[in-house]
């Protein structure tokens, strides 16, 4: 009895025990919520949106047929300019009526191949990892598989690709054969022909090289098998193919051989696409629109993964041109001259807004420079002395553009064409090798990972010249060409202005007692930053101020916009602002990361939240190993969000960043953006209208700056950082031009990038802004960079200001002296005067010549220095 009261009481005990503790614990958990859910808990939460749908131009309303092969018929005629197509041979022309200046989107002399005289070349990748490539005029064209439609001020062409006839050699020809069979029904076929005439001697002998090149005996097991391990080179496959044909040998027989050998052989279906192109003329304009959405296919083996659209499009001859140019948007711009065909250099291609970036993440970029504007263009004079020249413009769908160039040569022994050419393709499908062990694996085991069909409209808008055409005059036409579309309203500030980038908190790896730790360091409080203002008090600032919040250069999420600590206090931060809006003529931005997170401890969860790449995995980025040409094994790793978070991140941060009107975006303005995750694709095209969205909202609500943003995005800012005056000089380059500045100007303000962290002396960033009207920009810290030697910063090295303050105030004092006697920043022409050397002139009615060579130049009558200048003022 005492036992049982004994056991009853302990398990009553053991069980308010346990109701205790859990009270208690969730009193713990609720007192800590108390304290911490204004700052921390709010954050734990990031909303997902749902995948936007991207508005679609559709097709083309259809005003009637327009019957093939009858002749020329003109489509449209509007500013002077008429638009014809060639019903037989699909060439689109357009003329200029007053200059009498045409255009061709075909070539069709005598010397053109079938790519010259197609409108469209597809690529299509095959479920077993081979790409192919088809050109209209030899699959749709002279078969007259296409249909023509009248639409308003154009046509609508419907191409209608079929593949006549298979090279897939494993629906032609056995992977192993009994010797007797292989003796029967090939051997003494070709041997059977040869003599009765029905094979020539050329043929029997390319039919019986190609079976001892491609079989081989197995004498233990007595039959041949084909001894490639991957496919032949296709003039064999073709030979073997033919040689099928010619001997009789049918697809009953190849399965009757193939099943004695357990080889099982599948037939299939052949290639077919239907694509829709329309062209119409557009206020003089021609405008080519393919959309992706209405393409169809034959079958599900293939994938279409990429249309040139118009390859051959103001394609000039080495035989009828001398002087010209290949504009690409290369870097700041760049020139290819016509007719320097290299053969040691591959042809140009290139993605915009670098979008191979996540199937080429883990190698090293191999060019220095992207291509951040959707542009390219070509100007010559022929031996008569006619110039004219087009632009091309990528009106819409450029996330997925490429630009490629062709160079021609006289001499076409050297392995080049007499074809000079720059057009642009389009990936419709976006796809990566992915290597199954890892990306730096020495097993080269991969699988295929793609995007499927990805709907857009595709558009190119060609800008059409008549007479001499330089790039300057490409660049006023492509600024009013964003003018127009965006509304923009331009000014000139005629201020001088030092831009500097400060770096406020990063995050140093420490030890205490041999065990590492991670301590936010300040490279520039509040107190000291105001310090170096008081300094600089007679010069015009502004301010981009790093590592100011969530964490610092290593930020968390930033759904909020929590002050850094290790900066200093509120008083020392009101102190700081307060002197910004007693100075007028400076400007404090705060920098932020909105879609980087590199601490993910404060409610950024990987496996949902971050952006994935084409292995299915959250994505890291890190800095690149230069020594080995991979990603750094040490370091912080940086993710990015999935495109479908970045809407509630960035609201919240709006929301908590009231108290401060000025950011600096580091990352929305030029980072390409998907998800590659085969389970929650979302491609870049709608990523890219959520970025866009996101942008417009964020210039809505405060002044923000931009980070070397694409063209498209520098309609939000209105200052643009780190804006390069190079190209990739790349082999065939003939120069760097400054494309990119002249369309900016007046569009927003623009810096230069780093004058202290580069190998080039200060007199190269001068000559930018007096050239440009550039700001001349730097990157400073008020503490010793020494603490960074062994720190993921190193790369910050000369940024103390006060071992560099004196450099500052001179390049700012030549600056100012200079922009003083050139009275404008409104630049109204630009030309290049020789290699290195260029003339400006602004709307004063001065000119700037500057000399960027490392020797002394005369040019326009005036001597220059090395790296130096010419003002002539004019107001």
């Amino acid at each position: 009895m005492l036992n049982s009261l004994q056991g009853t009481a302990l398990r009553r005990i053991r069980n308010i025990g346990y109701r205790e503790i859990a009270i208690a614990a969730i009193v713990v958990v609720l007192i800590v919520a108390g304290w911490y859910a204004p700052s921390v808990f709010k954050h734990w939460s990031i909303n997902k949106q749902e995948a936007p749908v991207v508005a679609r131009d559709g097709l083309s309303p259809v005003a009637g047929k327009i019957e093939p092969q009858s002749g020329e018929v003109l489509l449209a005629d509007s500013n002077q300019k008429q638009l014809y197509i060639d019903t037989t041979t699909l060439n689109l022309r357009v003329v200029d009526t007053a200059a009498g200046t045409e255009w061709n989107s075909l070539y069709l002399g005598e010397n053109g191949g079938d790519m010259e005289k197609s409108p469209l070349v597809i690529k299509f990748l095959g479920k077993d990892g081979t790409m192919n490539e088809w050109d209209a005029f030899k699959y749709t064209i002279q078969n007259g598989r296409y249909t023509l439609n009248q639409i308003e001020n154009g046509v609508q062409i419907v191409f209608d690709f079929f593949e006549t006839e298979s090279y897939r050699l494993n629906e032609y020809m056995p992977t192993k054969i009994s010797e007797e069979n292989y003796k029967k029904e090939f051997v003494d076929p070709i041997n059977d022909g040869l003599l009765n005439g029905t094979i020539s001697m050329v043929d029997a002998q390319r039919y019986n090289d190609a079976l001892s090149i491609t079989y081989q005996l197995d004498q233990d097991n007595g039959l041949y098998f084909n001894k490639f391990s991957g496919l032949p080179p296709t003039s064999l496959v073709k030979d073997l193919i033919n040689l099928s044909k010619a001997v009789g040998y049918t697809t009953e027989m190849l399965m009757a051989d193939s099943q004695q050998y357990g080889i099982q052989v599948t037939i299939t279906e052949p290639a077919k696409f239907v694509i829709t192109m329309e062209a119409t003329l557009d206020n003089g304009d021609l405008v080519v629109k393919v959309p992706t959405y209405e393409i169809t296919g034959g079958n599900e083996f293939y994938t279409l993964q990429n249309i040139a659209v118009l390859p051959s499009f103001g394609l000039t001859s080495a035989e009828q041109v001398d002087d010209g140019y290949i504009l690409v948007p290369d870097g700041s711009g760049a020139l290819f001259k016509l007719n320097t065909f290299n053969g040691r250099f591959p042809e140009y291609e290139r993605p915009v807004y670098n979008n191979t970036y996540y199937d080429k993440l883990y190698d090293i970029p191999e060019f220095p420079e992207n291509l951040t504007m959707p542009v390219f263009g070509m100007y010559d004079t022929d031996q008569a002395g006619k110039s004219q020249g087009y632009m091309g413009i990528i009106d819409s769908g450029a996330e997925l553009g490429l630009i490629k160039v062709q160079l021609g040569t006289k001499d076409t022994s050297t392995g080049g064409t007499l074809y000079n050419k720059v057009f642009s393709s389009l990936d419709t499908m976006q796809y990566s090798r992915v290597k199954v062990f890892g990306p730096y694996s020495d097993n080269d085991a991969r699988f295929l990972a793609t995007t499927g069909l990805i709907n857009v409209d595709y558009a190119v808008r060609y800008k059409l010249f008549s007479g001499s055409v330089s790039y300057y005059d490409m660049a006023k036409s492509y600024q009013q060409y964003l003018i127009d579309k965006y509304d923009l309203k331009p000014n000139f500030d005629t201020t001088p202005k030092l831009f500097l980038d400060v770096i406020g908190t990063v995050t140093l790896d420490k030890r205490f007692l041999g065990v590492p730790y991670s301590k936010p360091y300040s490279m520039t409080k509040y107190d000291q930053l105001l310090s170096i203002m008081n300094d600089l008090q007679d010069v015009n600032k502004v301010v981009n101020y790093k590592g100011f919040f969530n964490g610092g250069l290593n930020n968390t999420i930033s759904n909020k916009a929590d002050l850094t600590g290790a900066n200093g206090s509120r008083k020392q931060l009101n102190a700081l602002m307060d002197y910004f809006k007693q100075n007028s003529s400076s400007q404090l931005f705060l920098n932020a990361d909105l879609m980087r997170v590199s601490d993910t401890s404060d409610g950024f969860w990987l496996k949902s939240n971050a952006l994935h790449g084409y292995d299915g995995k959250p994505l890291a980025i890190q800095k690149y190993d230069l020594a080995q040409g991979v990603f750094s094994s040490s370091g912080t790793k940086q993710y990015l969000l999935n495109p479908l978070y970045l809407t509630d991140t960035v609201n919240k941060f709006i929301k908590d960043s009231d108290d401060y009107p000025n950011i600096a975006v580091n990352d929305m303005g030029s980072t390409y953006y998907g998800n590659y995750n085969p389970r929650d694709i979302i491609d870049p095209v709608v990523s890219n209208a959520i970025v866009e969205d996101n942008l417009k909202k964020l210039s809505e609500s405060k002044t923000i700056a931009l980070d070397n943003p694409n063209m498209d995005a520098i309609r939000y800012g209105q200052y643009a950082e780190n804006i390069s005056r190079e190209s990739s000089d790349y082999g065939t380059m003939y120069s760097s031009i400054p494309f990119r500045q002249l369309v900016m100007n007046g569009l927003t303000e623009y810096t230069t990038l780093n004058v202290n962290m580069s190998g080039d002396r200060s007199s190269y960033y001068l000559l930018q802004a007096l050239e440009l009207g550039s700001i001349p920009k730097f990157t400073i810290s008020a503490e010793n960079v020494d603490v960074l030697k062994n720190s993921e910063y190193s790369d910050y090295f000369s940024i103390q200001y006060s071992a560099i303050k004196d450099g500052i105030k001179s390049l700012y004092s030549d600056y100012s002296k200079g922009l003083e006697a050139i009275g404008s920043k409104e630049i109204v022409g630009h030309q290049m005067l020789a290699k290195n050397v260029f003339e400006t002139t602004y709307a004063s009615g001065s000119t700037v010549i500057v000399n960027y060579n490392k020797y002394a130049v005369t040019a326009a009558g005036h001597q220059l220095d090395a790296l130096g200048y010419f003002i002539e003022s004019k107001h």
